[in-house]
This record gives C-alpha cells, sequence and structure tokens, in this order.
C-alpha cells in the first residue's frame, strides 16, 4: 500500500459522512416543512355529532 492510499481512503470517508449529514438535514427539514393534515369543517361537525 502507497502511503498516499490512507489519506485518499480517509478523504472518501469524510466526504461520506459530510454528504450523508447533508442529506440527513435536507430530509428533517422537508420533514418539518410538510404541513399537517388538517380535518374538513365537514369531519369535524360529524366528529361533534358523535360526541
Amino acid at each position: 500500500m502507497n502511503s498516499n492510499q490512507g489519506g485518499v481512503k480517509l478523504s472518501v470517508v469524510l466526504l461520506s459522512v459530510i454528504v450523508l449529514g447533508v442529506m440527513a438535514w435536507f430530509n428533517q427539514a422537508n420533514a418539518e416543512a410538510v404541513p399537517a393534515v388538517q380535518q374538513t369543517e365537514e369531519e369535524v361537525n360529524l366528529i361533534a355529532e358523535v360526541d
């Protein structure tokens, strides 16, 4: 193994960790941006009638 190969492997690992971290950050941001499902007025009225 050349002395240079260790540095290349380390660079690939660090790059992979950074890419995975950015992907996870974007997934988290997208999950928070998705609005919650809201009930329609008709559904609310039906639930109120049952109670």
